[in-house]
């Protein structure tokens, strides 16, 4: 490309980008810059800033403007969202609902910053799987989390108060007694009731080492009001996974298909622009 043709070529941009501006096109503003950030292979949400100058007052300007039809767009789109007007965009409108992201104006997606947002979707897919036994499984493994330390000392403490099994005593055998069993053994050597008579040894139990039991018992305590806590957390978190979950599948086939709209969000809603546009046109 010449300087002339480069030239030409900024300036029809330009111009079309200037005349979608005031004609108050989103759809031609958002092609305007989707064709620049290919062009100059740019992330689409830095291309507004070349075409502006990196002017920070208009740069605003453009994102306030795509804003409102981007969250006109959503409302609709995905009916349980509850969307603020500065582009946070939340869980549905019952008590306890998560903030779900934030609006990505320019990429026309929306941004999950936080763990706890990066954490819904996850979340949905494993309510998914099995939801009558979601809260369970949490409750579980939460157990054996906490409850890890706990158990390793009441081993050890089981180990500590179990003795080995002491050997038999061995009786001294009279002289007649001995003779007579040397007698019975060569009669009948297969008789085995001297032995079979003599009592297992067992094991003796004797007291714990006292600061092991002191550990225990401060773990265990500790452990309970920890459970405890976080369990009443995990029984609010599930309660507000349900919702959601309810939420989802009262418009969509599955969690899946939800995260499938996610994804498509700037294509549908630049195909609905364009409807909207071949509408006014018509």
């Amino acid at each position: 490309m010449t300087v002339e043709s480069s030239l030409n070529y900024q300036q029809t941009f330009f111009n079309e980008f200037s005349d979608a501006w005031a004609k108050q096109s989103t759809y031609h503003l958002y092609k305007g810059i989707d064709q620049t950030a290919e062009t100059l292979r740019l992330e689409v949400s830095e291309t507004p800033g070349y075409i502006l100058a990196y002017d920070k007052g208009a740069q605003d300007e453009l994102q306030a403007f795509l804003q409102r039809s981007f969250i006109t767009f959503l409302r609709q789109h995905i009916p349980f969202f509850e969307v603020a007007d500065d582009g946070r965009v939340f869980f549905g409108d019952w008590y306890h609902r998560r903030e779900f992201g934030s609006l990505s104006v320019f990429d026309r997606s929306i941004d999950q910053l936080t763990p706890e947002q990066r954490n819904i979707l996850p979340q949905l897919e494993a309510f998914a799987q099995d939801p009558d036994h979601y809260l369970d499984n949490q409750i579980e493994a939460l157990r054996k989390d906490v409850y890890r330390s706990v158990n390793d000392l009441h081993n050890q403490l089981e180990a500590a108060t179990v003795e080995a099994p002491s050997a038999p005593s061995r009786s001294t055998t009279a002289p007649g007694n001995s003779f007579r069993g040397l007698l019975k053994n060569f009669i009948d050597p297969d008789d085995d009731d001297t032995s079979a008579s003599e009592p297992t040894p067992q094991p003796r139990r004797r007291s714990a080492p006292a600061d092991l039991k002191a550990r225990f018992d401060a773990a265990k305590a500790q452990a309970d009001s920890e459970f405890d806590a976080k369990k009443r957390t995990l029984q609010v978190s599930a309660a507000i996974t349900r919702y959601e979950y309810q939420a989802v599948i009262g418009t969509y086939s599955s969690v899946t298909q939800f995260e499938n709209v996610l994804a498509s969000l700037k294509d549908d809603f630049m195909r609905a622009l364009e409807v909207k546009g071949d509408q006014a046109n018509a």
